[in-house]
């Protein structure tokens, strides 16, 4: 599946219009009150380390990282390849799925403070990480 994904981001760099589009990673976008992990292929930047923008809607309330509540967030994180890990670095919240409504929260944060960790959905961060990790650079 790794691979798959990959792959999937390998073509978003040849296809332009393919990479406007958001990838599910983990979910299925038509499901709105279930767990989705999406990331957009064509964010991924290695300008002064890995970045990818990366959105979550979850199935129930959570808590925010720093507080506060959301059921959905949209952010930018940081992949750390030798560590195998990565970290949001930006983070915008909504009180609603799928990131409908208003921001109702924004925050930025320092490379290893907020891990990329997707809680309640096991393994979906590493995987992150290896696809993300195998693009050539």
């Amino acid at each position: 599946m790794r691979t798959v994904l990959a792959g999937l981001l390998l073509t978003a760099f040849c296809f332009p219009a393919f990479a406007q589009e958001w990838l599910t990673v983990h979910g299925d976008p038509s499901q709105r009150e279930e767990d989705l992990i999406e990331i957009r292929p064509a964010s991924l930047s290695r300008a002064e380390r890995l970045t990818v923008e990366v959105r979550v809607s979850r199935r129930m309330l959570r808590d925010a990282y720093g507080g506060g509540k959301y059921r959905s967030h949209q952010g930018l994180a940081v992949v750390d390849c030798d560590k195998q890990a990565a970290w949001y670095v930006q983070m915008r919240f909504y009180d609603q799925p799928l990131w409908g409504g208003p921001v109702t929260m924004s925050r930025t944060f320092k490379t290893g403070d907020a891990p990329v960790a997707f809680k309640d959905i096991p393994g979906q961060a590493e995987r992150l990480v290896r696809a993300a990790c195998k693009l050539p650079r």
